[in-house]
């Protein structure tokens, strides 16, 4: 029976990690907590760090410093086989000629439980991820899904305490992955085990995640919640990574900010920035048309995204980029206005480019 703890269950301390000589990239210093129940994703570009965390919290590579707390026990300097966890790869690494029941025992097999009693296990997990009846089946019956499937089953199966995913959807078609993050999402609040995934895909980090890590070059550039990273970057570059269209300039005074569109109030966590010449980030679904609007904005182009159109239109001499929900139709020339439909906007000091 999977209880919570009143403290955090995993606790991460100024762990580094550098390679050999013949490599330069290392990790600087990582700290975060993880509690029972929640997922955190560590994102970021390729090269980063974020396999390289992974593989530390894993066992797989040794901290040259810092501290990695588990349940309330020191796990840094034990082998990954004593440290009670799964891990998933990119690739489930199924046995071929062994049957679905079969890959699944494994982990039960070599922790000596008898026959009889793995396979209970085997079919109740196999239930629970959804592959009733498929304790028998030969693997050449599956799926790419199906097979992440057992592969999250063989893991789950061994009681692990904490799961880690190395982008375990990665090798699947976008419709599939989709499906099965929509899976993995439902599994996480069924059975409450910690997990840390690692992924490139934005969206699915955003769609899975409780918590967030975001590296550049081994170093953190920002951790929190959905709402931090989304609509707070910590800096411009994270404002570009989290894609947010329109990052344009303004003049803070106090609590107040001059931009393109008018004098505008600044979000109360940003109070504290300097006076002066400053980034104001807007995301693009922020903006929208409006014909009683006096702010007037001349249309450039739009496109239809499938979800959204995108428009990029002329606002007091700045481009900026515009979503509409569902399908619009501008023609290049076309005069509307345009409104902020925020109280308050995110602004950052200004770096020089």
């Amino acid at each position: 029976m999977l209880t919570r703890w009143s403290e955090p269950f995993l606790q991460v301390t100024d762990v580094t990690y550098q390679y050999d000589h013949m490599k330069s990239f290392s990790l600087a210093k990582q700290s975060f907590t993880l509690e029972k129940g929640k997922l955190l994703v560590i994102l970021g570009p390729s090269g980063s760090g974020k396999s390289t965390l992974l593989q530390l919290i894993a066992g797989l590579l040794r901290p040259n410093q810092g501290t990695i707390i588990m349940g309330g026990k020191p796990i840094h300097q034990l082998p990954p086989e004593k440290r009670n966890l799964s891990m998933i790869f990119q690739k489930p690494y199924l046995l071929p000629f062994l049957t679905v029941g079969a890959n699944v025992e494994i982990g039960l097999k070599l922790k000596g439980v008898p026959s009889s009693e793995r396979r209970v296990k085997s079919e109740e997990i196999l239930h629970q991820v959804g592959l009733t009846g498929f304790y028998q089946r030969p693997l050449s019956s599956l799926s790419g899904g199906q097979e992440q499937r057992v592969a999250l089953a063989r893991s789950l199966v061994i009681e692990p305490q904490l799961m880690l995913l190395d982008e375990p959807f990665s090798q699947l078609d976008p419709l599939l992955r989709r499906q099965m993050g929509h899976w993995l999402g439902d599994m996480k609040r069924k059975w409450e085990i910690p997990m840390i995934m690692v992924t490139h895909d934005r969206e699915e980090a955003l769609t899975l995640g409780d918590q967030f890590l975001i590296l550049r070059d081994g170093v953190a550039q920002q951790s929190g919640t959905l709402e931090n990273i989304y609509y707070e970057p910590a800096n411009r570059w994270m404002a570009d990574f989290m894609g947010i269209d329109n990052v344009v300039d303004g003049i803070k005074r106090g609590t107040r900010v001059t931009t393109f569109l008018g004098d505008l109030e600044v979000h109360p966590h940003c109070v504290n920035v300097p006076d002066g010449p400053v980034h104001i980030v807007l995301r693009s679904e922020w903006l929208q048309m409006d014909s009683a609007s006096s702010i007037e904005a001349t249309i450039e182009s739009s496109a239809f995204r499938g979800e959204y159109t995108e428009v990029r239109a002329h606002v007091n001499g700045e481009s900026v980029v515009i979503k509409q929900l569902g399908f619009s139709n501008y023609e290049r020339g076309t005069k509307t206005g345009v409104r902020l439909t925020t109280s308050n906007v995110w602004c950052l000091p200004k770096e020089v480019m």
